[in-house]
């Protein structure tokens, strides 16, 4: 495995920013690190680079937030999170590249854009299954279910810690069940995964600092900015995907 320096950059920024989002600002910037690294690499080596960093994220980020979880609005979005992978397993490797770049790069600019189209949503008052099934299958081909499962959740009204805690949870129960695919459909290589065991501990610094900073920093502010960054991201990939 010879050291790639742009590949380690943008691997460490994305894993910072996604346990911070975790653990302190309910995932909705945890979109962030595969968009970031599809701009150097695969988008199917991203996501497989990612899994195991994003498992040995959500141990910690539970243990954290375990006691806040209010279970009757997180047992029915189970069953809709089922179906969203079982969905979203059978386009694993079927899709070609370039579609996966322009998926996830429309995913990211609309993602960037999700605070003013949740408030859009909201409206709709779509229910739980809907927002679950939508977020299983973008967290299976991207990691990205933190802003459908968001814009659910924008419209219940919760305490922070709630939020917080939900969005903890659902992602790690999600995040083991994508092992079943993930391994059938072959995307895991050794010099993956071992990329993945030397992120782990950036993804450890990054669900600290979420953890201490999310009660004195402020949610708009860290908001806003990983939001440009996915904007950034997402026009990259998809002059990437069209050139």
């Amino acid at each position: 495995m010879t050291f790639d320096l742009v590949f380690w950059l943008l691997a460490i920024l994305g894993v910072v920013l996604t346990g911070i989002s975790k653990s302190g600002f309910a995932g909705g910037a945890g979109v962030v690190a595969v968009p970031l690294l599809a701009l150097w690499i695969p988008v199917e080596q991203a996501i497989a680079i990612m899994l195991p960093v994003l498992i040995a994220m959500d141990l910690q980020a539970v243990h954290l937030y375990w006691r806040d979880i209010n279970w009757r609005i997180f047992k029915p979005l189970i069953p809709a999170a089922l179906l969203g992978i079982t969905l979203a397993s059978f386009l694993l490797n079927q899709l070609p590249e370039n579609t996966m770049l322009l998926i996830l790069a429309i995913l990211s600019i609309g993602f960037a854009l999700w605070q003013s189209l949740s408030r859009w949503f909201a409206k709709l008052h779509f229910q739980g299954f809907f927002w679950g099934s939508f977020s299983g299958i973008t967290s299976t081909l991207l990691h990205a279910g933190g802003p459908p499962i968001n814009m659910y959740l924008l419209t219940l009204g919760l305490p922070k810690r709630q939020w917080i805690a939900i969005t903890c949870i659902f992602f790690a129960f999600m995040n083991w069940i994508k092992v079943i695919p993930y391994s059938l459909s072959g995307l895991w290589q050794w010099d993956g995964f071992f990329k993945s065991l030397l992120l782990l501990p950036i993804a450890y610094l990054g669900i600290y600092l979420g953890h201490k900073i999310q009660s004195l920093l402020s949610e708009k502010q860290f908001m806003f900015a990983c939001r440009c960054l996915l904007l950034f991201s997402g026009v990259g990939l998809l002059i990437k995907a069209v050139w």
